[in-house]
C-alpha cells in the first residue's frame, strides 16, 4: 500500500502556509504572504500557484485537501465573507481549488481547525469538550462540545472574538462593533486601543516614547509589549487592558461552553506568554461559574491550523459538504 498524501492549508490574515503530509506526517511546506489585493479568486490563485510550483509531482496521489482560514465563513460554499482582517474582504477557496485539483477540498474556520488539531493530535486527545482560542491579528475560537464540532447555520457559531467584553466601550473593533474582545486583544486593533488609552491618559503617554507614538497612531503591538517588559508605565496600561478584556473573553468561553481544555495559540499570545498567560488564567478563575478547565498554550505553536486542516482532510470530522 502506497503513502497516503494530503495537503493542509492555513490561510491567515498575514501569512498562508501549505504543507504536504505523507501518512499524516508533514514532509514539505511553503509559506507566503496572503494576498491583500485583488478579487474573489486572488487567494485561491496564489495557493494554486504555489501548489503548482512546489507540490505538482505529488498531486496524482493526492487524496484530499484541508483548509483552515480566517473568517467569517460561509462554510458550505467554502467562501470567506467580509473578513475584517484582510483588505481583499470576501474570497473563494473551495470551488476554485477543487476545480484545479479535481480532489475534495474541505474548508473550515482556522480556529475551528485549531480545536480539531487538539482533538486528533494534541492535548485534547481523549477529551470531548475542547475550545481553541487564537489571539493573533484577530481573536478567534473553535469549539468542540460532547465530541461534536460546533458550527452554526453558516459555520460561525464560534466567533468568540466578537464577544462584548465591555458593553459601554468606546473602543471600535475592525468589524465595526464596539467593546469586542478582538477590539482589545487582536493585533490589528491594538494600535487603535493604544491610541485611545493615550488620549485618555495624555500626561502618562507624553512621558513615554511608545505613548507618543501611540498618540500619532504609528505604534506597533511589538513595541508595546517590549516596553511593558522594560517597565514603561504607558505600555503597562495597554497590556493591562488587553489582559482584562481577555479575562472577560475567556471567562465567557468557560461559562458558555464548559470545556475540559482551552488551548491558546496565535502570535500575539504565543510571543507574549510571559505578560499574558498567568494573569489571564488567574483572572479567569475569579470570573467563572463552571469548573475551571485546563488552560494552556498549544503545543503546535504556529502549526496548529495546519494540523487541524490535516485532520479535517484525513478524518472529515465535520459534515460540511
Amino acid at each position: 500500500m502506497g503513502k497516503r498524501i494530503h495537503l493542509a492549508v492555513d490561510v491567515g490574515a498575514t501569512w498562508t502556509r501549505i504543507a504536504l503530509a505523507e501518512n499524516e506526517v508533514f514532509t514539505k511546506r511553503v509559506v507566503f504572504r496572503t494576498p491583500r489585493e485583488g478579487g474573489r479568486l486572488s487567494v485561491a490563485e496564489a495557493i494554486i500557484s504555489f501548489i503548482e510550483r512546489e507540490f505538482k509531482p505529488y498531486l496524482p496521489a493526492l487524496e484530499s485537501v484541508g483548509v483552515g482560514t480566517i473568517g467569517p465563513l460561509d462554510v458550505k460554499r467554502g467562501v470567506v465573507v467580509n473578513t475584517p482582517n484582510l483588505p481583499v474582504g470576501s474570497f473563494e477557496l473551495k470551488k476554485p481549488l477543487e476545480e484545479y485539483l479535481g480532489k475534495p477540498v474541505y474548508v473550515i474556520n482556522d480556529a475551528v481547525a485549531g480545536a480539531i488539531a487538539e482533538k486528533y493530535y494534541g492535548d485534547g486527545r481523549g477529551l470531548n469538550n475542547i475550545v481553541y482560542v487564537t489571539i493573533s491579528t484577530g481573536v478567534g475560537g473553535g469549539v468542540i462540545v460532547d465530541g461534536r464540532v460546533i458550527l452554526g447555520k453558516d459555520g460561525n457559531a464560534h466567533e468568540i472574538g466578537h464577544i462584548v467584553v465591555k458593553y459601554d466601550s468606546e473602543v471600535k473593533c475592525g468589524c465595526g462593533g464596539y467593546g469586542h474582545w478582538e477590539a482589545y486583544a487582536g493585533g490589528a486593533n491594538i494600535p487603535r486601543l493604544a491610541k485611545y488609552i493615550a488620549e485618555k491618559n495624555t500626561p502618562i503617554a507624553s512621558n513615554s516614547k511608545v505613548g507618543r507614538r501611540a498618540l500619532e497612531g504609528v505604534v506597533e503591538p511589538r513595541e508595546i509589549f517590549e516596553s511593558a517588559r522594560a517597565g514603561d508605565l504607558f505600555s503597562r496600561l495597554v497590556v493591562d487592558e488587553i489582559v482584562k478584556a481577555s479575562i472577560a473573553g475567556f471567562a465567557s468561553v468557560v461559562n458558555v461552553y464548559d470545556p475540559e481544555l482551552i488551548s491558546i495559540g496565535g502570535s500575539v499570545f504565543l510571543n507574549n506568554t510571559d505578560l499574558l498567560y498567568e494573569p489571564i488564567v488567574e483572572g479567569v478563575g475569579k470570573s467563572i461559574v463552571n469548573r475551571q478547565p485546563t488552560i494552556k498554550p498549544t503545543i503546535f505553536r504556529d502549526d496548529v491550523v495546519l494540523y487541524g486542516a490535516l485532520a479535517l482532510a484525513v478524518y472529515k470530522p465535520v459534515a460540511i459538504d
